[in-house]
């Protein structure tokens, strides 16, 4: 699956509130300051963390330079304090304040679904620091009700997502703790859930904390509500609009975002006419394609990857 086991430095960084976590490499090589001058940054999915990068990271182009970091309320980042809530803005910016002060001023976005999401608001929040997006199995936002609906069912989520972050955590032997891991992530066209027990062992490590008589959820339980509702329709078209970098979606074919044909198309095009260039990938696999099967998304990468680091000109926006 991976050529090799790479290198990974742990890195915390304080953003005022808190401090975020995760971890950086460069492939292939034994020192951070020996990269090739590829130099991205992956982000995880909806209560994943940062190890869910493991298996695709040791398949990029050799010498390339790698942070990843837990959102936060998620693996081993703080969480938000009571009365603070979650969303694609709070997540963009507490990201934009670790990686300055980490030193990162330019790199390549890797988002996987959620992290996808965010890596579209950030990229067209701050181009500046953008110089290509990777997207895995995430399109656009999806939902079957009126906005005003969503409203009230995530703001009744949210006040019971407040009350539980009270309660005691609940603990998990290891086997409840994979076997829940798995459950939690059926997505998509299928019942079949899109991680596999060895994919679980990856994230265990951050998703839970180990105590005395088993396991507790690592995560923020605020962090669970969804919030994509906010940013659907129009406003995610306006969004991915602004992108005018290099663009590269990968979707798995049985993932979360194969719907209508036109409905793609249309998210397709919004890319095509605003991004210097953009591929489209379809790869055998679920949802969580680029842990479970690395090697189906690798080459794929790394051919863009490639591309962009052999780029002549400069990235020039399009008016």
């Amino acid at each position: 699956m991976a050529k090799e086991a790479v290198l990974w430095n742990d890195v915390e960084v304080n953003v005022g509130w808190g401090t975020l976590r995760g971890k950086t490499c460069v492939v292939d090589g034994t020192g951070l300051d020996n990269d090739n001058g590829l130099h991205v940054v992956g982000l995880h999915g909806w209560l994943d963390n940062c190890n869910t990068f493991d298996n695709l990271v040791p398949l990029l182009p050799s010498k390339t330079k790698v942070l990843v970091l837990d959102f936060p309320g998620h693996g081993w980042s703080d969480h938000l304090p009571l009365g603070a809530h979650y969303n694609p803005f709070v997540y963009a910016f507490n990201i934009k304040t670790a990686v300055l002060k980490l030193g990162w001023k330019k790199f390549i976005l890797m988002g996987h679904s959620m992290g996808g999401a965010v890596s579209c608001v950030f990229t067209a929040i701050f181009p500046e620091l953008v110089s290509a997006l990777i997207i895995f199995d995430y399109v656009a936002p999806q939902s079957t009700r009126g906005f005003i609906e969503q409203c009230q069912i995530y703001a009744e989520d949210l006040l019971k997502s407040e009350k539980l972050a009270l309660e005691p955590p609940l603990v998990y032997s290891e086997k409840e703790a994979i076997d829940r891991l798995i459950a939690a992530r059926v997505f998509g066209y299928s019942d079949d859930a899109t991680i596999d027990k060895e994919a679980a062992q990856i994230l265990l490590p951050r998703s839970a904390q180990e105590v005395s008589n088993g396991y507790v959820w690592s995560h923020d339980r605020k962090a669970r509500p969804t919030f994509l509702v906010f940013i659907s329709g129009k406003k995610w078209i306006e969004i991915i609009s602004a992108i005018k970098c290099p663009v590269l979606l990968i979707q798995a074919t049985r993932g979360t975002n194969m719907f209508q044909i036109e409905s793609l198309n249309k998210i397709y095009e919004v890319y095509r006419r605003n991004a210097q260039w953009f591929s489209v990938e379809i790869v055998e696999g679920c949802h969580h394609v680029h842990l479970t099967e690395p090697s189906h998304v690798a080459p794929s990468v790394t051919h863009f990857l490639e591309k962009v680091a052999n780029r002549k000109q400069p990235i020039q926006a399009r008016l």
